[in-house]
């Protein structure tokens, strides 16, 4: 049997950076080799470079992450004063754009229309945890398998009383309970994205309906606000949701199974959607497409084992309890900025690369999102046009 153990992360935030300097001189020299940089110390360099302008721009933002950008837009007019941020809704033309998910090509032809006389900038912005939220007074930390949730969204499981359901929660009484009923929003979603793309590699068997950004279903909202306040009132009804829209709205969150380990000693952990630094483990499974102009699209984080190549440990200010796997929440969409890049118009990109500072990154995860793996942002530095002092 699989082990299971709730992943616990010391909340502490420091840490200690040893870096050490050689110099080496040699008379005569046709060429040298220089090491890497750590990734903080290049993006260090880079914050300076990022300058301040005059006006106000427009971002367009999704209806469930207002006020994210203004976290963004307060943080930038307290250092640059006569720069201003103000969103506007998700069918506006703007020049700057946020998308809750992987940008589809409709997307990015759509927002070129609002940039008739520059280029098109995309990069990832965020990322935040996704599970199913459920209504079941009392119930938190019901524990769902891949398979539970997968056939409770295609409709084969329908009673809290499923073996499905009941096997993975010992000592919750789930007796009596409604029927359970499926909300969804009739329009894309970026946790609809994140969940389903985790249900096709987890559950392949139980769920076959492939990658989707909308779930077909028969209840049905015109919007996200309108789903999660029927959904506080409404026992036994469930919905995919962004974490911080289920806590907003006070609906429990349902934990999900991460196995890792080598094939064969493959252990399980449950982990719980509360915890902050899972989410930033857990964003260093995205997978990133960079395009020939070097905009980069990068997809949802599924699995909850990060890349060595996307994840820096260190980077992160995670300091792990000692033998404590370096595993995290399984299921996060990937939010990503568009951006009208101008030369008549600098203020776009300038919001932009503000965003991807760390003092950005910081107010969005004020707001509850979770601010890129420090590979991630730096990678976005080429696109944005942020250079690094002693670059080639």
């Amino acid at each position: 049997m699989n082990k299971r153990e709730r992943a616990m992360l010391d909340p502490r935030r420091g840490r200690g950076i040893a870096l050490s300097a050689f110099a080496l001189s040699v008379a005569v020299m046709a060429s040298a080799c220089t090491p890497p940089m750590p990734p903080d110390v290049l993006a260090a360099q880079a914050e300076s470079q990022i300058e301040c302008q005059t006006g106000s721009t427009d971002v367009s933002v999704p209806e469930n992450l207002f006020g994210a950008m203004t976290f963004i837009g307060d943080a930038l007019t307290s250092v640059c004063p006569e720069q201003t941020l103000m969103e506007i809704g998700p069918q506006e033309p703007a020049t700057l754009k946020v998308v809750d998910g992987t940008p589809s090509p409709q997307d990015v032809s759509e927002f070129s229309a609002a940039c008739p006389a520059g280029d098109v900038i995309y990069v990832p912005l965020f990322s935040y945890p996704v599970t199913l939220a459920y209504n079941i007074f009392g119930l938190e930390g019901l524990v769902l398998t891949a398979d539970a949730v997968a056939g409770i969204l295609n409709g084969d499981i329908t009673s809290w009383e499923d073996p499905a359901i009941t096997d993975a929660n010992e000592g919750f009484d789930l007796s009596g309970l409604p029927d359970i009923e499926v909300y969804t929003v009739d329009q894309d979603r970026g946790s609809v994205q994140a969940m389903t793309t985790w249900l096709s590699e987890e559950a392949p068997q139980a769920w076959s309906e492939g990658t989707l950004e909308r779930l077909p279903g028969n209840i049905n909202f015109g919007s996200s606000f309108e789903m999660t306040e029927e959904l506080a009132f409404m026992e036994g009804a469930v919905a995919i949701l962004p974490v911080f829209e289920a806590f907003n709205a006070f609906v429990p969150t349902a934990a999900l199974p991460v196995t890792y380990g080598d094939d064969g000693a493959e252990e399980e952990l449950i982990a719980f959607p509360d915890d902050p630094q899972l989410a930033k483990i857990g964003s260093g499974a995205m997978t990133l497409s960079v395009e020939d102009q070097g905009n980069i699209a990068a997809s949802p984080a599924v699995g909850g084992i990060p890349d060595d190549e996307i994840f820096d440990l260190a980077a992160s200010k995670i300091i792990l309890q000692e033998d404590q796997p370096v595993v995290g929440w399984p299921v996060l969409g990937t939010g990503h900025l568009l951006v009208c890049d101008d030369p008549a118009d600098p203020l776009p990109l300038s919001v932009a690369q503000y965003a991807l500072r760390l003092a950005g990154q910081g107010a969005l995860e004020t707001y509850g999102l979770t601010p890129l793996p420090e590979p991630v942002r730096i990678k976005t530095f080429e696109p944005l046009k942020v250079t690094v002092a002693g670059e080639n």
